[in-house]
């Protein structure tokens, strides 16, 4: 049986094969909606640990919705239990404290920074080797590689470049 978040991603994939992909990456029309603020933000409103708010507080931090069509789920990219080691991404409610919440961790590359940075779960407890988002393959040569989590290595002066994002806003 198809989970509600497999309905959903299934119709909005039928759906974009309708609209250029210009359209298609539109905010609030791609498949996710972004929640930000700074990781003090998300404490406030019992999102993560006084531990992750103590060593990342002043950072900015982000939950991404998924929004087929601009449509709110309540369902954000995360991680369905504590980050550990090599765990996958899903969609889980973003009610859920520390898995759904993302860190744009600038102070751990700060050579790469602000064009490029790692970005660390929220639920991590290790602020030496915090688990950060890494991706194997690239998407435009292996249709949606898995993202995951992996302790995040060579910080603060040689992060791999599977562990580095970077952000292209739209206006």
């Amino acid at each position: 049986m198809r989970s509600q978040a497999q309905r959903i991603l299934e119709e909005s994939e039928a759906q974009a094969d309708d609209r250029g992909p210009a359209q298609q990456l539109q905010p609030g029309r791609g498949p996710h909606r972004p929640r930000a603020g700074t990781v003090s933000d998300f404490f406030a409103a019992g999102l993560v640990s006084a531990a992750v708010n103590q060593h990342y507080g002043s950072e900015s931090a982000v939950q991404i919705e998924f929004a087929p069509l601009g449509k709110p789920t309540g369902l954000c990219s995360a991680l369905a239990i504590t980050a550990y080691q090599n765990e996958g991404l899903t969609l889980q409610p973003c009610s859920t404290p520390g898995t759904t919440v993302w860190i744009v961790d600038t102070a751990d590359s700060p050579a790469t920074a602000p064009l490029r940075f790692p970005i660390v779960n929220g639920s991590t407890t290790d602020f030496t080797h915090p688990f950060a988002m890494i991706i194997h393959g690239n998407p435009a040569h292996k249709r949606f590689p898995q993202i995951k989590v992996q302790r995040l290595r060579g910080n603060p002066d040689h992060v791999r470049i599977s562990q580095l994002w970077g952000a292209n806003i739209l206006n």
